[in-house]
């Protein structure tokens, strides 16, 4: 089974924090220690390519993303490149009476060597529920600064 499911839930409004999570170009200023720099390659009306590097697992890698954004509530992200290439990550944001609830539908492909390492999907599973939580964490914070400068 290469897919699994992680939820979470924000305090954010649901139109914030899509807004937070589609928004590509702010990744490294949001989650510095995750996202290093985003060029984005290719724009379209709800799509763009975008080169990422990014630290994972105490690796900088260089990744070729494509995020599909389709308003109010799905952002689908989409490996091109790398380890993990054609893995893809479907985000729904849904509002709740606390804020939003998030579900993210993880489709894990690993790819090359990395797919015989004992123990290393259970490795990323766990890692990307903990980077959840740090966005999660993270985007509250940001939008807080946000309402500040207001």
């Amino acid at each position: 089974m290469k897919s699994f499911t992680l939820h979470r839930q924000s305090v954010i409004s649901r139109d914030l924090l899509f807004n937070i999570s589609t928004n590509v170009e702010n990744f490294n200023k949001i989650m510095p220690d995750y996202f290093k720099s985003l060029t984005v390659l290719e724009e379209f009306d709800s799509h763009k390519i975008v080169l990422e590097n990014i630290s994972f697992l105490g690796q900088s890698l260089d990744v070729k993303t494509k995020h599909v954004v389709l308003p109010p509530n799905t952002h689908e992200v989409y490996i091109l490149s790398g380890p993990l290439k054609n893995t893809s990550f479907i985000e729904k944001y849904v509002p709740s009476s606390l804020g939003t609830d998030i579900t993210i539908i993880v489709d894990l492909q690993i790819n090359g060597f990395l797919k015989f390492i004992p123990f290393l999907r259970q490795i990323l599973i766990r890692k990307m529920g903990n980077v959840m939580n740090e966005f999660v964490k993270c985007a509250e914070l940001y939008s807080r600064n946000l309402s500040a400068k207001e």
